[in-house]
């Protein structure tokens, strides 16, 4: 497809490509054989009924459709078509039901932790301690942290805005006691100095592992998932007096309306604690970042 050999490389990051790829070969089945030019509204709308019916979730119709309006916004400007109907299509028809959030208890996190092997153990405990997302944990470079001044800065991040966290103090003593690979600058490292691939699928193998565990021996323990560890750092920082300003630049959300969710999971409200993290502009290493005063 046109698209995505010419216009998504250089448009979309490669993760989203290859979202858009997964989903465009989910819809291929109800728009393959038609011309850009014959998809309109009710094309779409039938393609939305069938996958839903499917049982398919509205979360990942929203982004077939999102994969179907970048295919066709370019198919317009290449005068292929007049319309995009997928980018027209009323998205409070598929609006997505919220989960509800269930931060793991911590000794559920070290039964998991205690199961990963080698240096995935440490980049599931950066993990839980920092509340950064999995990929900015796996793709983590020493080039990115700063020991000396307690920070880490993430340069490939989901909003394509660098930004520097500082670290607390056990974070920064765990990093300093980590062995390092000749020739690889990954921070977390597996074989000849590679880094973790595909976090999410081994952490469920670990969870299950742990899962088993607990279910012969009779202890309590309720499965998680990887991004579930983002989650209960947040609702600790809360807990534990952060500005939710301060959190949501640390968590790197766009918007404060984003770290709102959590609010709820706090009693008496947010805290007020600031100065918690730390704003860099584009451009800063990681070696020059300072405390910000915000």
């Amino acid at each position: 497809m046109k698209y995505l050999t010419e216009v998504g490389p250089n448009a979309v990051k490669p993760g989203t490509l290859k979202r858009y790829t997964v989903s465009l070969g989910q819809v291929g089945p109800f728009l393959e054989s038609l011309c850009v030019d014959q998809i309109g509204r009710k094309t779409i709308s039938g393609l939305v009924s069938a996958r839903s019916k499917a049982g398919t979730s509205n979360a990942t119709i929203n982004r077939d459709l999102t994969a179907v309006s970048a295919v066709l916004g370019a198919a317009v400007e290449w005068g292929a078509c007049e319309t995009n109907p997928a980018r027209d299509y009323n998205r409070r028809l598929t609006r997505e039901r919220r989960e509800s959030i269930h931060p793991p208890a911590s000794a559920d996190v070290e039964a998991v932790i205690t199961r990963c092997p080698g240096m995935f153990a440490s980049m599931v405990r950066f993990l839980a301690y920092t509340g950064c997302r999995q990929e900015e944990a796996a793709g983590l470079t020493w080039g990115q942290v700063n020991l000396k001044a307690g920070t880490v800065t993430f340069l490939k991040t989901k909003t394509s805005r660098p930004r520097t966290i500082r670290l607390e103090p056990e974070t920064v003593a765990m990093l300093t006691a980590l062995p390092r690979f000749l020739g690889s600058d990954a921070v977390f490292w597996h074989g000849e100095g590679s880094r973790y691939l595909n976090v999410a699928s081994r952490f469920r193998e670990m969870v299950r592992s742990a899962q088993k565990s607990a279910q012969q021996a009779g202890t309590p323990f309720r499965p998680f998932r990887c991004h579930d560890l983002r989650h209960g750092f947040a609702i600790r920082a809360l807990q534990d007096g952060w500005d939710i300003y301060a959190l949501s630049k640390h968590l790197g959300h766009s918007s404060v309306k984003t770290t709102e969710i959590y609010l709820g999971y706090v009693p008496n409200g947010v805290g007020t604690k600031t100065g918690t993290t730390i704003a860099v502009s584009p451009g800063l290493q990681p070696q020059e970042a300072t405390k910000s005063t915000s």
